[in-house]
């Protein structure tokens, strides 16, 4: 064979071995690759979400303001009687035994605001007739939410099922001195143009209250 010939044979040879890697480099798998995973927004809530329900509008009356006038009263009767204060030109309804709701003359009897005394025998401390209330409440009503608490006062608003307005109500109840029984209760409920007044109405009578001697 000639060197010409030799040579020739030489570089087929390596055209097959250099043709022969890369079929083979094309023909290899492709390596795995590893996405990384993203958090994907959800086209819509796992769960239907209620909208909020607006409450209906209050009763179109004049709100109630602090600084009124005051008359004395009795319930119960001795030995059970207690003393207390009423807004002066206000009146009575009874709602039961020993239970009395004041509202001012010509107020509708439903949405506006109102004060209720009761002689109360459940033999409950305060602190459990506010746990009482509250539970009575939550099971009851829609939309309560607590504005105060104490060991003997009880303040929420809540949403009434008949009307669908938002009402303000605060309980409170009392003892003879020296005993842990609530005896007596006394509530103000009203709209939430009411407040500054309810607050007042809370504070003058529940200051008035005491146990006939």
């Amino acid at each position: 064979m000639t060197t010409r010939g030799l040579g020739a044979l030489l570089g087929l040879a390596l055209v097959g071995a250099g043709g022969g890697y890369v079929a083979g480099r094309l023909l290899e798998p492709a390596p795995a690759t590893v996405s990384v995973t993203a958090p994907v927004p959800a086209s819509s809530p796992s769960f239907p979400v209620d909208p909020e329900l607006p409450y209906a509008a209050d009763i179109d009356y004049p709100a109630l303001l602090p600084s009124l006038e005051y008359r004395r009263h009795r319930l119960g009767d001795f030995p059970y009687e207690w003393v207390y204060d009423a807004p002066k030109g206000w009146k009575a309804t009874q709602e039961g035994l020993d239970e009395i709701r004041w509202r001012p003359a010509g107020e509708p009897t439903v949405g506006g605001y109102s004060l209720r005394v009761k002689l109360i025998t459940e033999n409950k401390s305060p602190a459990d007739m506010v746990a009482q209330k509250l539970a009575a409440m939550q099971t009851g009503y829609d939309d309560v939410e607590v504005l105060g608490q104490t060991d003997d006062l009880l303040s929420f608003s809540y949403r009434d099922a008949a009307r669908n307005t938002q009402r303000f109500n605060t309980f409170r109840w009392f003892t003879i001195p020296g005993e842990d029984v609530a005896k007596f209760e006394m509530s103000v409920v009203g709209r939430d143009a009411d407040r500054a007044g309810l607050d007042d109405l809370l504070d003058r009578v529940g200051g008035s209250i005491g146990k006939v001697q």
